[in-house]
């Protein structure tokens, strides 16, 4: 893995023009390669900008590196949404969570049916969703698994192919249309599950199955997604982003961004 302490000496040469004393500069991990040549990425602490250097050493002009720059920058920002997005994701008890809300359900329609016809089409609406969550979390802990062992070998090896950067973004919308995959169902099924609620808590002095069950769904009515989330009204425009727009689309209108913190010299008689 590469660090700053064990950049060659011309490497660390060549970067101190690009920053100054108030800036901590760190290197990524490995190099890219891209077209045949190799490149060093740098960012600079607490400045959100970066340089790119060639495997010589050599600073590229902007102009000639504005490819490498959104490979890297690309590369980068999926790693970091693995890390402190992805990783909870996979970690949460979604599994173990919606089994119990599976058992849940089947309990409800042990103990407490047969059902009134609108508890019952409310029902057959409801039961299918703890399978959905439950497969879709197994995709999302695939992505990031599938992320992590690529960079532990691209980091391994000191290397980060174009190959490598589709890769490891297909992962994240893999990731990502998951997520909202089970927002979605969520979603959608909110006045089903409500109906199913009331049904279990209208009995609950009555019967002592329903009091227990009550309580069991406290939880999953606190939790889910529903139409009372602070991001329900958006919900439609965010769902059809994630699932259904072109992401290499979506990522051009932010190329600017990637240009402007770029510390790589200009070519004097061109602009951005």
């Amino acid at each position: 893995m590469i660090r700053m302490h064990n950049l060659p000496e011309n490497i660390k040469e060549a970067l101190k023009p690009y920053y100054n004393k108030d800036e901590k500069p760190d290197v990524f991990p490995a190099k890219f390669s891209f077209k045949g040549e190799l490149y060093y990425y740098f960012t600079f602490a607490p400045a959100a900008e970066q340089v790119i250097l060639r495997n010589d050493g050599s600073a590229p002009y902007f102009e000639e590196i504005k490819e490498e720059a959104l490979l890297a920058n690309n590369f980068n920002v999926c790693i970091e949404k693995f890390v402190h997005i992805g990783a909870g994701w996979a970690t949460a008890n979604r599994l173990g969570n919606y089994e119990n809300y599976k058992n849940i359900l089947t309990q409800i329609k042990r103990k407490l049916g047969p059902f009134p016809e609108d508890v019952q089409k409310a029902y057959d609406v409801v039961k299918h969703v703890p399978d959905i969550i439950i497969e879709n979390q197994h995709q999302i802990v695939d992505a990031v698994k599938k992320a992590d062992e690529l960079w532990k070998v691209a980091s391994d090896i000191e290397l980060v192919t174009d190959q490598d950067e589709e890769k490891m973004e297909s992962y994240l919308v893999e990731m990502i249309q998951a997520q909202v995959r089970q927002n979605d169902i969520q979603m959608k099924t909110d006045e089903e599950r409500r109906i199913i609620s009331e049904f279990v808590s209208l009995k609950k002095w009555v019967n002592l199955h329903a009091f227990i069950l009550s309580i069991r769904l406290r939880p999953f009515d606190k939790y889910m997604f529903s139409r009372n989330h602070e991001d329900a009204d958006e919900w439609a425009e965010l769902r059809d982003m994630a699932l259904y727009s072109n992401r290499k689309a979506e990522e051009v209108k932010d190329h600017h961004l990637v240009f402007d913190s770029l510390r790589n010299p200009r070519l004097k008689s061109e602009g951005i």
